[in-house]
């Protein structure tokens, strides 16, 4: 190859030559002069073809390059650049190769200070996640702080890491955070399940003392034993509704046994029993329900509702308070039983949370219907302001008696409201 056609490739004579047949690399960058390749055809082509090599290559850096200026991963591009200092060091071709090397050296600067910035920011952000954590990890209310706590751990896994000593003592502070609250869950449902079994165990042995005495014949020496059992089966607490209402029907039916047989023993000359008296049983029977913890069987009330206006109105000076405590007990039933199914509706898992989550649950409903109520009230007394005024008659009774369905209605909800307030913490 002549001076003259050397000439015409500065980059060549700048950055390479020929000897012996042997294309060769000049050193550069504490690399000492290496061979690249053979003279094939032509020193002219051959010398071309290692410079076009060294295009590519340089493209290939520049590409990344101009990667990294758009990307908001920057730090995904570390490794790349690692590969690509090797390969670079290896690779065959003619040019200036200590230009591309600056220019890795120069992104990787540019780099690791962005991921130093970053991790002073995701500090920051891990700091903030890590406070909620700490807050929540203490917790009753084990339905919110679970979905809470999982999306703090999700968007924890998508923050990217802090300093290292930073990262080693935030991760330490919210894994032991989240393990400590979860631990807590565990327990506490744990010992609910402990609590409902032996609740159960309790139920199903006072069922079968009851049965045993009706096995013994009953009587009268066992009255008191069984009005016994039935106040304890009242204060051994909450089940699952299912296992309840089976166990229950059970109950029932001997208790039924029991005073069937207790009455069949007793002389025949019994004295039949006054309809007072039968409305004072009735009337037990709806108070019974209404201090009842668990799921009324509203067919059963119609049905005593039913007996009781057959009754009809007596002569007796109890009956008329009679009358309005029965009244009052059952509204307070009927609207217990709406509001019961109306959380359930909204809730799916409500009789399996604590009762207090429930409370809380009925009371925010209970809030809403008394609020709507009230303004219905006030509403219908604006518009009727002057005939409600005038002393009842036969103009405006229906009028009174509309009134006094809105009052009685609130008065039922606000019973029900401070009961459910009771059951808070």
């Amino acid at each position: 190859m002549s001076n003259s056609e050397i000439n015409e490739y500065p980059e060549i004579t700048e950055h390479g030559y020929i000897k012996e047949d042997k294309v060769y690399l000049k050193g550069y960058h504490g690399f000492q002069d290496r061979e690249v390749g053979i003279v094939r055809e032509s020193e002219e082509e051959s010398l071309k073809y290692f410079v076009n090599r060294f295009e590519m290559v340089k493209k290939k850096v520049e590409e990344v390059r101009d990667a990294v200026g758009v990307s908001e991963n920057k730090g995904s591009f570390l490794m790349k650049l690692i590969h690509m200092r090797s390969y670079l060091a290896q690779y065959n071709g003619l040019g200036d190769f200590e230009s591309l090397f600056s220019l890795i050296n120069n992104l990787e600067d540019e780099i690791n200070t962005y991921i130093q910035k970053n991790r002073v920011k995701n500090f920051d952000i891990k700091k903030s996640i890590l406070s909620e954590v700490e807050s929540l990890k203490e917790s009753t209310d084990w339905k919110y702080a679970s979905i809470k706590l999982k999306e703090l751990k999700l968007n924890w896994i998508k923050t990217g890491s802090a300093h290292k000593e930073d990262e080693e003592d935030l991760s330490e502070r919210f894994n032991e955070a989240i393990e400590y609250f979860f631990n807590r869950r565990k327990d506490f449902f744990a010992e609910q399940a402990r609590i409902s079994r032996e609740r159960e165990t309790k139920y199903h042995y006072l069922l079968d003392e009851v049965r045993f005495i009706n096995r013994k014949g009953g009587g009268p020496p066992f009255v008191q034993r069984v009005k016994d059992i039935q106040q304890e089966w009242k204060s051994v607490g909450r089940i699952q509704a299912f296992k309840y209402k089976k166990v229950l029907y059970e109950f029932k039916k001997e208790i039924q046994n029991f005073f069937y047989k207790l009455k069949s023993q007793q002389d025949s000359d019994f004295k039949p029993k006054t309809s007072l008296e039968i409305k004072k049983e009735l009337y037990a029977e709806i108070e019974e329900v209404l201090n009842s913890h668990y799921p009324t069987n509203i067919s059963q009330i119609k049905k005593i509702q039913n007996q009781w206006k057959n009754l009809g109105k007596l002569s007796e000076p109890e009956d008329k308070d009679l009358n309005l405590k029965f009244r009052i007990a059952c509204n307070e039933i009927f609207e217990t039983h709406f509001l019961e199914k109306t959380a359930s509706y909204f809730n799916n898992d409500l009789y399996d949370m604590p009762m207090h989550e429930q409370a809380k649950i009925k009371i925010n409903l209970l809030e809403d219907s008394i609020r709507k109520d009230q303004d219905e009230l006030n509403e219908f007394n604006n518009k009727h302001f002057y005939e409600l005024s005038q002393p009842r008659d036969a103009n405006n009774s229906q009028l009174q008696q509309q009134r006094n369905n809105f009052v009685n209605r609130l008065k039922t909800k606000q019973r029900i409201l401070k009961k459910l307030e009771g059951q808070l913490p």
